[in-house]
């Protein structure tokens, strides 16, 4: 399914006016965004502390990938709970329905709303999608769709347990 879903993204991404679809790549920096907390109040997310790393999970209330993700993101979670990482999930559905995802399947890191410029700035193109930010704002890396045992590896390596790298 992941497989015919990125096959899906490049006939589409041939199709559209620009000729593909633009997506966060390695060396570009992010900008601030607007998210909405669980309570209704409105935060900014910012990756401009030195010390830390960001790992965002971008993902939808209702997609079967993202659930499969959801495991991995636990995992991913629970092992970095003392470390310079700040995981925030970033759900793409408005409030209501994010916070019943979040009161059925009890994530154990933070969930936000994505405001509607949100998937714009970030060049979101699918969920699920995960990002890794350093501390200055720029995107190290990007798994698209389900992560694999590999990507798993792979993430747990750059994140190096939250312990920065650079």
């Amino acid at each position: 399914m992941t497989l015919q879903n990125r096959k899906l993204k490049t006939i589409l991404s041939t199709a559209t006016p620009q000729g593909q679809l633009e997506t966060l790549q390695p060396g570009e920096r992010v900008q601030p965004a607007k998210l909405q907390t669980l309570d209704g109040s409105t935060a900014e997310l910012r990756c401009d502390d030195l010390h830390k790393k960001y790992l965002l999970f971008v993902l939808s209330t209702t997609c079967p990938h993202c659930e499969k993700n959801l495991a991995i993101w636990r995992s991913i979670a629970e092992k970095s709970r003392e470390d310079n990482l700040t995981i925030i999930g970033v759900s793409i559905h408005n409030l209501d329905q994010t916070t019943k995802y979040v009161t059925e399947k009890k994530p154990n890191f933070y969930i936000v709303v994505a405001d509607t410029g949100f998937a714009r700035r970030y060049k979101i193109v699918g969920v699920p999608e995960t990002i890794l930010i350093d501390g200055k704002a720029t995107v190290e890396r990007i798994w698209l769709g389900e992560l694999t045992a590999a990507d798993t590896i792979e993430m747990r390596r750059l994140t190096a347990a939250g312990k920065l790298i650079n």
